[in-house]
């Protein structure tokens, strides 16, 4: 029998967005890769504490992350092999998306496995849609580099557009940074959007230019996504 992995999406913040399906298949696993066994147990006392699981999780965790991924890939094959197959999950939204497990994914393809997806929500698809911006034409950078050089590539990329809106994933305390290379690059009257902490309590969305969104991000805090439209 070949490898099967399942990619299973969860919630962004709001645990009451997980799919039925993505429980039923977090209720038969018998293996699950993970990027944090501290924050999937918390996930799984939440859905026990909801009735949606009747019992804690009693199969073998293993942890994948930015930073042991590519050195982990032919052992966590190696686990799976018995097994026959496991699951995917991230802290949060759909594994890959600016998050680990594409070289897992690459590797067991390669190896002739199969891999199935219980889709489920993203930051940058949820940001898109309550932006305001269009969603015709979307460029997603996810994470942008830390080097100006590869930083001011991405930008040169999105210049040979003919429209587009841009979808970034920031860090809070990096924010700033970014909207000034926006305004530098694009124009002060560039149609931004920041999203932050989407599907949670404090859910925000700020909109506006890029110069009026540099005035309201001194203490922004949270998980933050960027959004700008670019017309020549």
């Amino acid at each position: 029998m070949p490898m099967k992995l399942t990619i299973v999406g969860l919630p962004l913040g709001n645990i009451e967005d997980i799919s039925l399906r993505a429980i039923r298949t977090l209720a038969s696993a018998k293996m699950v890769i993970c990027e944090d066994t501290r924050v999937f147990h918390k996930l799984w006392q939440k859905l026990q504490n909801l009735d949606h699981l009747a019992a804690p999780f009693s199969g073998r965790l293993m942890v994948i992350n930015d930073f042991n991924e590519a050195e982990k890939v032919n052992w966590l094959l190696e686990q799976i092999g018995p097994e026959g197959e496991a699951i995917l999950v991230s802290d949060a939204s759909l594994p890959l998306i600016s998050d680990p497990g594409y070289r897992l994914v690459k590797e067991l393809l390669s190896r002739g496995g199969t891999v199935e997806v219980v889709p489920g929500p993203t930051a940058a698809m949820t940001a898109l849609a309550i932006s305001g911006l269009s969603a015709d034409k979307v460029l997603f950078f996810g994470f942008l580099p830390k080097k100006l050089s590869k930083r001011k590539a991405n930008w040169d990329l999105v210049k040979t557009a003919d429209g587009v809106t841009v979808i970034i994933y920031e860090s809070p305390f990096r924010v700033t940074k970014t909207l000034e290379e926006i305004k530098s690059e694009f124009g002060d009257q560039t149609p931004t959007v920041i999203a932050r902490e989407l599907t949670k309590e404090y859910e925000q969305v700020l909109r506006g230019t890029v110069a009026e969104l540099l005035t309201s991000v001194d203490k922004i805090k949270g998980e933050v996504v960027i959004l700008f439209r670019f017309e020549r």
